[in-house]
């Protein structure tokens, strides 16, 4: 128990490739710790870490099966009757001891061998599918984490809106009072306040749904998240590199693998399944001592040897054998479609990632480079007003406009920073190019 529990932990470390991820990821702050948290954390993969020593165990089964299981027997028998001649004939009083292997099947058609083979891949099959889910849980973390981040500026931004807003309505209430502004107008200016109250309350409730999100995944102990979206690389992947990579690369990414065991595990079931139809021979044997009492257990002449030779031979199973063996192909066949999905799959993420990647680089360049025109422009509008040139009204209503182009431009990079902890998910597993 406990050296179970010592691998499962030992399942926790980052490795090589995630470092490199995390580090070029987030350059200003490390995510190893926090992404450790989640890998020691997370009940679903503990649960396939478990499922992985599941396995292990049921292979190390099925391989002891193939060997003699050499046992010791201690037997004392009495049997009495009320009849003479009955007792005379069948009555006993006899103290056995021996060493053997009882029921020992020869493997003579492969079925052992099948059923062993068969634990082993799906041992394989489990350990992938804890590397798949490895991967799975390190990028929900990631995203979890962007999520976060991304909520919180919005949350920020919306708070400035909704004090602008706020400043706004002030304005027009007291032009309103002086009869500058009508009624309707007023009206429609509350609104805008009142929508932008709703809006950033929302924010509010949104940046805290991420954060228990986060904490759900790495544990409650997680109180507070540093860095910024702008902290997270998001215009450095290699597309065109990642798009000449040979498609074979993406078999080693581990739900492949998974399918690809299951597989085998499926070829090794139809052996043994058709192994059933042939006879299975077995043995047991024994030697030891026996007497008609304890004390002389031991003494000369009480040697005693068995052997037990066994022939089965199937005839009339009642269709049970054409049954398993059935079972085991339609499985198989279970199998291939599985593994024909999960290579179609593959495609389809590798592909969605890449085109989206080249999209969102535009699109959050482009946005970039507005919500700094935008910020040029509320400054120069700032120093006119504080010299008087330009009305206050006026300056608050644009600052609302470029800090909503601001919100644009964060939704475009929480997009690509997502977009690039998909295309880490995609190549999970798989290795990559030194250069790349």
């Amino acid at each position: 128990m406990e050296q179970g529990k010592v691998r499962i932990a030992a399942t926790a470390g980052i490795s090589e490739q995630e470092q490199q991820f995390l580090g070029a990821f987030s350059p200003a702050h490390d995510l190893a710790p926090m992404v450790a948290r989640a890998l020691a954390h997370n009940a679903d993969f503990r649960l396939a870490a478990l499922k992985v020593e599941q396995a292990r165990a049921q292979y190390r089964i099925e391989e002891s099966a193939r060997l003699p299981q050499v046992g010791l027997q201690a037997q004392r028998t009495r049997q009495r009757f009320d009849s003479a001649s009955l007792q005379a004939r069948y009555g006993q009083d006899l103290a056995y001891g021996s060493v053997g292997t009882s029921d020992f099947e020869f493997d003579f058609f492969g079925k052992m061998k099948a059923l062993s083979e068969s634990a082993r891949q799906r041992y394989w099959a489990s350990s992938h599918g804890q590397q798949a889910a490895r991967g799975a849980l390190i990028a929900e973390v990631l995203r979890a984490y962007s999520l976060k981040l991304a909520a919180a500026q919005a949350r920020a931004r919306m708070a400035t809106i909704d004090d602008d807003s706020a400043a706004l309505l002030a304005i027009a209430t007291r032009q309103h009072e002086v009869g500058l502004m009508s009624v309707d107008e007023l009206d429609n200016q509350r609104r805008q306040a009142d929508q932008a109250r709703v809006r950033a309350l929302q924010a509010a409730a949104d940046d805290d749904a991420t954060m228990r999100a986060l904490q759900l995944l790495t544990g409650y102990d997680l109180r507070t998240v540093e860095g910024d979206l702008d902290d997270l690389r998001t215009s450095d992947m290699p597309l065109t590199a990642l798009r000449s990579l040979d498609s074979q690369v993406l078999l080693q990414r581990p739900e492949i693998q998974q399918a690809e065991a299951v597989l085998r595990a499926g070829d090794a079931d139809i052996g043994a399944a058709r192994a059933a139809f042939f006879p299975s021979v077995r043995i047991s044997t024994s030697l030891g001592m026996a007497s008609d009492g304890l004390s002389g257990l031991f003494d000369a002449g009480s040697r005693m040897w068995a052997f037990t030779p066994q022939l089965v031979l199937p005839i009339f199973d009642h269709g049970r054998n054409s049954a398993n063996l059935t079972l085991a192909e339609v499985r198989k066949q279970a199998g291939v479609a599985d593994y024909e999905k999960a290579i179609q799959s593959a495609f389809r993420e590798v592909a969605d990632a890449l085109d989206a990647h080249a999209t969102l680089s535009a699109s959050e360049s482009r946005s970039h480079e507005q919500a700094d025109r935008e910020r040029l422009r509320i400054k120069r509008m700032a120093a006119r007003v504080a010299q008087g040139l330009q009305d206050r009204s006026t300056l608050l209503t644009e600052r609302i406009r470029a800090t909503q182009s601001e919100l644009d431009h964060l939704g475009v990079s929480r997009d690509l920073a997502l977009n690039r902890i998909a295309l880490f998910r995609a190549f999970y597993g798989v290795q990559l190019p030194s250069s790349l």
